[in-house]
């Protein structure tokens, strides 16, 4: 079979070779692993237009100039309109490129520190970037051999989401109203979950819509949100025997400054994405809002059952959605790391 091609970019021939070294005879998939390499950027601009379906681009970041990898990295995704091959920055002078800052500016799927890096570290990074090209190719291909339907499956899907937003709506409002009445605990909880329910559906209906910029920006309470996702859920974790729960950095803010509806939505898309990841009952699911350099990190991940990546066409879409909602709040949707954690970072 072809082999996996991996470029990479680096200005210390050291690093090429213990980079050969540890990828010698190494296969994914059945696949073999073969390594192109570039000592600068220009070596790299020609080895990209010799080798088009270069997987994985492992880039230093501080070569003949204090940016020459970042400047690659606007090359490949902007001059080339490759969106696709994954790019994982290897620094080892971090105070060049911070790493939150990267991620949020630039469109690269990891950050790794010479300083730190472990053969063990490196393949996983490489294992998880490949799964991730492999899916994108694999989706982009079954988009392109789908059979047209007649009458425009992409219309009818959009005009049958308005008209289900539009019937879920009032029911949502409905289940919310009930709860303000003076009921006795057993309907009490009865309506309560009734209304987690809706919000479920609800946000699944919308997630068939296209996603369009922020309507609204306002101040919002995080540990406030994190309880009504958590609220949410707690009906489908009680029935089916499973944990829920989240921290919230004591650094984050007590307020902070977004769509919050756009926020609600891409928690709760996390969540069920985690869910349909781990694929059991046996599972917790926890949910983490950290700040790092000014920037709130949104992580969810499941700690008991076992991650899977599905490729059923929800999974793929929820994942192509959960991508925008980051996008549209001026975050990044971070790569799914091989245990299965999702990590979305936003703007504060």
């Amino acid at each position: 079979m072809a082999p996996w091609k991996v470029l990479v970019v680096d200005d210390e021939e050291g690093i090429h070779g213990i980079t050969r070294m540890i990828f010698r005879g190494y296969e994914f998939e059945q696949r073999p692993i073969e390594l192109i390499s570039a000592m600068n950027g220009t070596e790299a601009k020609d080895m990209l237009a010799q080798h088009p379906d270069i997987a994985l681009v492992l880039l230093d970041v501080v070569m003949e100039t204090d940016n020459a990898g970042l400047l690659l990295v606007e090359h490949i995704r902007n001059d080339l309109s490759n969106k696709d091959i994954r790019i994982v920055l290897r620094t080892g002078h971090p105070g060049y490129a911070p790493e939150a800052q990267v991620i949020v500016n630039y469109d690269i799927n990891d950050y790794l520190s010479k300083a730190e890096l472990s053969a063990s570290r490196l393949l996983t990074s490489v294992v998880v970037a490949l799964r991730s090209y492999r899916d994108i190719k694999s989706a982009r291909q079954q988009a392109a051999t789908s059979p047209e339907q007649p009458g425009n499956d992409s219309q009818l899907l959009e005009s049958a989401a308005k008209q289900l937003h539009g019937q879920m709506q009032p029911i949502l409002q409905q289940s919310q109203r009930l709860q303000q009445f003076d009921l006795n605990p057993v309907a009490k909880d009865l309506t309560s979950n009734l209304h987690a329910q809706h919000q479920r559906l609800h946000n699944s209906i919308s997630l068939l819509n296209e996603i369009s910029a922020p309507h609204q920006v306002d101040m919002i309470e995080p540990i406030s949100l994190m309880d009504e996702v958590l609220h949410t859920f707690l009906p489908q974790s009680r029935r089916d025997g499973w944990l829920l729960d989240y921290s919230i950095d004591p650094q984050l803010p007590a307020q902070i400054k977004t769509d919050p509806a756009y926020l609600r939505q891409l928690l709760i898309s996390l969540v069920e994405l985690a869910i349909l990841q781990a694929g059991g009952n046996d599972l917790k699911i926890t949910m983490q809002v950290g700040s790092q350099d000014d920037q709130m990190v949104l992580s969810v991940s499941q700690t008991l059952g076992q991650a899977r990546f599905s490729q059923e066409p929800w999974v793929v879409h929820l994942q192509q959605q959960i991508t925008l909602l980051a996008e549209q709040l001026h975050g990044q949707m971070l790569d799914i790391e091989d245990n299965g954690a999702l990590r979305c970072v936003l703007p504060i």
